[in-house]
């Protein structure tokens, strides 16, 4: 089993610093790779700890132990700062939401580096250290709680961000963005299990494995993918009028206002100029095509837009484009034309970006996928 054990954390240490390398020599170096850097930084000690723990290597082991300790409490917030600078287009993060990290650098001076004392000096240096190391489980799941509550806020947020890009840009890459909510979710999994685990020991019985290096190499399979597909994460920025959106009442009513100054002919010709950048101009073949590229081409600006999609049109910006998109590769799967050409190449032909997105938008517009709607047209001919 150790053998098995010490294989995970050598691939591991190797893949992390094989990541930290790549971050290093990036020429991109905005604030999502920074915090990368800083999250496989410390994930890298971590794993090094395991690593002299199973091997009893002492110096390496205390060399370690903070970062060990403080895994949990660092690494929340961290990973709730990552998201936001996925979006946001704003620098030094880490001291702006610096309240955040109050916690880690508490539990550090009053826990993590005491103990550290004490392991070397082979007693308490304080009373309430042994009152800790009595009751390690109920801490340990203390601490995995509030991780996995930053965990639950980070994916929250992320949602939050998906709805806005939705609103505001034609395509949306599952290649780009599915992986951050699937690390999100991949550590609360790990994160209930190891207090599920920890549970089950403290109030019924040991299990016949330790379920910390089950945790430690689950830690290992998930940073090979956050790395794989993170490290050269691009990012989407979005306005702050749409980050920080108020309570529905007040976006409401300030759709409203911004329609209130418009008679109804002038909305009729506003649709009748949306129409004809879309079916004339052909503006959905652009895959970026953005809310602010389409309010350009109709002179208008992207909140009037928003606010008549919304309003009068009673749809979004994501539904409204990908129905032109959608009725174009309807219309080229009928033609003779496109006969020797796949469902995928009309997909991009007509502006969908992704084969996901594509059979995704496609089926919940028709009720079909692609390949059923292509072979309902070959049965009724």
């Amino acid at each position: 089993m150790n053998l098995v054990i010490t294989f995970f954390l050598t691939t591991g240490i190797v893949i992390n610093v094989i990541i930290l390398l790549l971050l290093i020599k990036s020429k991109t170096k905005e604030s999502p790779q920074q915090l990368l850097l800083l999250f496989f930084s410390i994930t890298l000690f971590y794993i090094i700890h395991g690593y002299a723990q199973i091997h009893k290597l002492k110096f390496l082991f205390l060399s370690t132990f903070v970062f060990n300790e403080i895994i949990e409490f660092f690494t929340g917030p961290l990973i709730f700062v990552y998201i936001k600078s996925l979006f946001e287009n704003k620098t030094k993060l880490i001291r702006k939401y610096y309240i955040h990290f109050i916690p880690t650098v508490l539990y550090l001076l009053c826990v993590s580096i005491p103990f550290l004392v004490s392991i070397i000096k082979k007693e308490f240096v304080f009373n309430y250290l042994k009152v800790i190391n009595d009751h390690g489980d109920l801490f340990g799941i203390l601490l995995m709680l509030y991780f996995i509550f930053y965990t639950l806020y980070s994916l929250k947020l992320f949602n939050r961000y998906k709805g806005a890009m939705k609103l505001n840009f034609s395509n949306i890459s599952e290649n780009d963005f599915g992986w951050v909510k699937r690390m999100l979710i991949g550590v609360l999994v790990i994160s209930c299990l190891d207090v599920i685990f920890t549970l089950y020991e403290s109030t019924i019985r040991e299990l016949n494995f330790e379920t910390s290096y089950l945790t430690l190499v689950s830690v290992i399979i998930l940073i090979v993918y956050l790395g794989y597909y993170g490290v050269k994460q691009s990012k989407i920025l979005l306005p702050d009028f749409l980050i920080n959106t108020p309570e529905k009442k007040n976006k409401e009513s300030k759709k409203n206002e911004y329609l209130s100054g418009m008679n109804d002919e002038e909305l009729s010709m506003l649709k009748l100029s949306l129409k004809r950048v879309m079916f004339v101009e052909k503006k959905y073949l652009d895959e970026d095509l953005t809310l602010s590229t389409l309010a350009s081409a109709i002179s208008i600006s992207d909140k009037k837009l928003s606010a008549f999609l919304n309003q009068y049109l009673k749809t979004t910006f994501y539904d409204y484009v990908n129905k032109y998109r959608v009725a174009s590769v309807k219309e080229k799967i009928k033609s003779p034309e496109y006969n020797n050409i796949t469902l995928l190449g009309i997909a991009y032909e007509s502006g969908f970006k992704s084969k996901t997105s594509f059979n995704r938008i496609f089926k919940k517009e028709t009720g079909l996928s692609p390949s059923q709607f292509k072979s309902s047209l070959q049965e009724t001919l």
